[in-house]
């Protein structure tokens, strides 16, 4: 096995406590800035077209429906941070959307509502790591050392379990919520395409994008499947940014919203921001609106905000107090209208 991966793979089944002491030997090196729109370019044209679900997969279950475990959340948030600013991702990827106060943000609306909410945020990496660089604009001010991070693996592992206890056969199972900024949207889009048996309430993408992504994550990604021995997942997990015909037009998979999704809010970064004197270019940023496998928006709402693609992620900012206002929305859906996939309101 080539040593570039084999301190990452020695982790990918270890929990972040048994991770402290793993080599950094996984590190990319970031192309420069002028040739990113290429390389998306290039992504766009390469990919290949992966098969859809026509429909969310439905949980078999027969009996009586039977309360949540107490002590069980109403809301269930899984948040996807992006990338980090930096030469070395992904091992150097961090979960900043905790530490930042966005997931507390979205988590605070819900509970203004009366919902109970527990809440997990993980880096844009396969697992668990432990990263060898604290970035402070990422971490906060002061932290000189990055503490172990969760990854896709670990999240995919919360997903199935809230699944299995907290909503099959449950009179008021749990809404799960994917929340996530930039390289975390391809995560979380690829997680609801793996689990079409779990229904989705609500997706939240902040300026989800796919420059650099492929280039990251692709060969650990491979090389977990090699080591496993088999595919776990029911499509190539490292072609997650492969591109989809949908109608006359070409979309990324990340902007494709799947069946057992009931509703997207999506953030878009501006092309040009405003600043002291004028605008400057904002790079990068998401160019194409979400859309369903069928080529219709049901569901689906898109909002361009003012802010950079850093910013879109913050607290305080507009991006999120759109999303904010929307929650309410939201949860009187909810109250109001419970579907099949939906299931009952908590």
């Amino acid at each position: 096995m080539p040593s570039i991966l084999k301190g990452s793979l020695d982790a990918l089944n270890a929990s972040p406590r048994d991770n402290q002491n793993i080599p950094a030997t996984y590190h990319e090196v970031m192309l420069p800035l002028a040739f990113r729109p290429l390389l998306a370019l290039l992504l766009l044209l390469a990919g290949c077209a992966p098969s859809f679900q026509n429909a969310a997969v439905q949980p078999s279950f027969s009996g009586p429906l039977t309360p949540r475990p107490e002590g069980s959340p109403d809301v269930l948030i899984l948040a996807m941070s992006g990338r980090c600013p930096c030469l070395s991702a992904p091992i150097n990827n961090v979960d900043y959307l905790m530490p930042r106060g966005t997931v507390k943000a979205v988590a605070a609306a819900f509970e203004a509502q009366g919902l109970s909410v527990q809440s997990a945020g993980a880096a844009a990496h396969l697992t668990s790591h432990l990263p060898t660089t604290a970035i402070q604009s990422q971490l906060g001010k002061g932290v000189t050392v990055a503490p172990p991070q969760d990854g896709f693996l670990q999240m995919e592992a919360r997903l199935v379990a809230a699944q299995r206890d907290w909503i099959v056969g449950r009179s008021n199972p749990t809404r799960i919520v994917l929340l996530a900024h930039s390289h975390g949207v391809v995560w979380t889009h690829a997680l609801a395409r793996a689990h079409p048996e779990v229904p989705i309430s609500l997706m939240i993408d902040l300026d989800g994008v796919c420059d650099m992504w492929e280039s990251d994550n692709r060969r650990l990604i491979q090389a977990y499947v090699q080591q496993l021995g088999h595919n776990p997942w029911p499509f190539d997990l490292s072609n997650s940014c492969a591109s989809v015909r949908v109608g006359h037009v070409r979309y990324d998979l990340k902007d494709v919203v799947y069946p057992n999704v009931t509703l997207d809010l999506e953030v878009q970064s501006q092309r040009l921001v405003k600043v002291a004197g004028g605008f400057q270019a904002n790079f990068p940023f998401d160019a194409l609106t979400n859309v369903r496998p069928d080529g219709s928006h049901t569901g689906i709402q898109t909002f361009r905000s003012q802010d950079t693609h850093s910013n879109v992620s913050m607290p305080g900012g507009e991006a999120l107090v759109w999303i904010k206002d929307k929650l309410s929305e939201v949860v009187a859906g909810w109250r109001n209208a419970p579907s099949a996939t939906d299931q009952n309101t908590p």
